[in-house]
């Protein structure tokens, strides 16, 4: 007996449109739910590797500190201090920023000749806002010593680190002992070195200079701040502009 055998063939059956436009529109759903969750993880993690790099600055002056018998950089003698607006380069010329004195506690190589890249002086999330291709010559921190939140206005009366140069305001340039800070103020109040953006620069500083800097803080809603008690907190970003 011959058994007869189907002709037909069976068709897999395929997403209809509908079904296509359902799943997409689920991924869609889920990556809008996911992606401000990610967002916000990477910001933290920018910030704590920030943190991170204010702590070993800190340690970093504290050692200088114990060398130099009180004295902040550029330390005693010097008739004139730093600069506010602090680079992430360095070479035998920087003598206006922080990490030219601090080098041989951060294990960087002394100043010289060659120009060189202080990656402690730089927040992650900064180079990660910045519309420039180098981060070489960028003006990154914000140094002052303040406890006040206006620069010409000083509660403590004085730059601790003093200034390149004498200012109406500010007639002696020279650097200061961290006594006499800790005289003024107490020394957990008063923070030296700042998250830099356009917002913060006073009076527009960044933009008037021509300074290349991120449009908005880059850790959202706050900045970091290291002061000069040796802790490293946060600050609630005031959008006025300023510190």
């Amino acid at each position: 007996m011959k058994v007869k055998r189907s002709s037909k063939i069976l068709k897999t059956a395929g997403f209809t449109l509908i079904e296509l436009l359902v799943v997409i529109a689920i991924i869609a759903i889920l990556a809008a739910l996911l992606l401000p969750a990610l967002a916000k993880a990477k910001q933290k993690a920018t910030m704590a590797g920030c943190m991170s790099n204010f702590h070993q600055v800190n340690l970093a002056l504290t050692m200088w500190l114990d060398d130099h018998a009180d004295w902040l950089p550029p330390g005693q003698g010097s008739t004139t201090g730093l600069w506010n607006g602090q680079t992430v380069t360095y070479d035998q010329t920087s003598t206006g920023e922080l990490v030219n004195y601090l080098t041989p506690y951060l294990a960087y190589p002394a100043p010289d000749a060659t120009t060189r890249l202080a990656k402690v002086m730089l927040c992650p999330g900064y180079a990660a806002n910045i519309q420039s291709a180098t981060v070489n010559s960028l003006t990154v921190y914000f140094l002052s010593g303040m406890s006040s939140d206006v620069v010409t206005n000083l509660s403590l009366g004085f730059f601790p680190f003093g200034y390149p140069t004498a200012l109406s305001y500010l007639p002696n340039p020279a650097p200061h002992k961290i006594t006499e800070v800790a005289s003024q103020a107490p020394l957990f109040s008063v923070w030296y070195i700042a998250d830099l953006d356009s917002v913060a620069t006073p009076g527009g500083w960044g933009t008037t200079a021509g300074v290349n800097m991120p449009a908005k803080p880059v850790h959202g809603s706050v900045r970091n701040f290291s002061y000069f008690d040796g802790h490293v907190a946060t600050k609630k970003v005031n959008p006025a502009g300023g510190y």
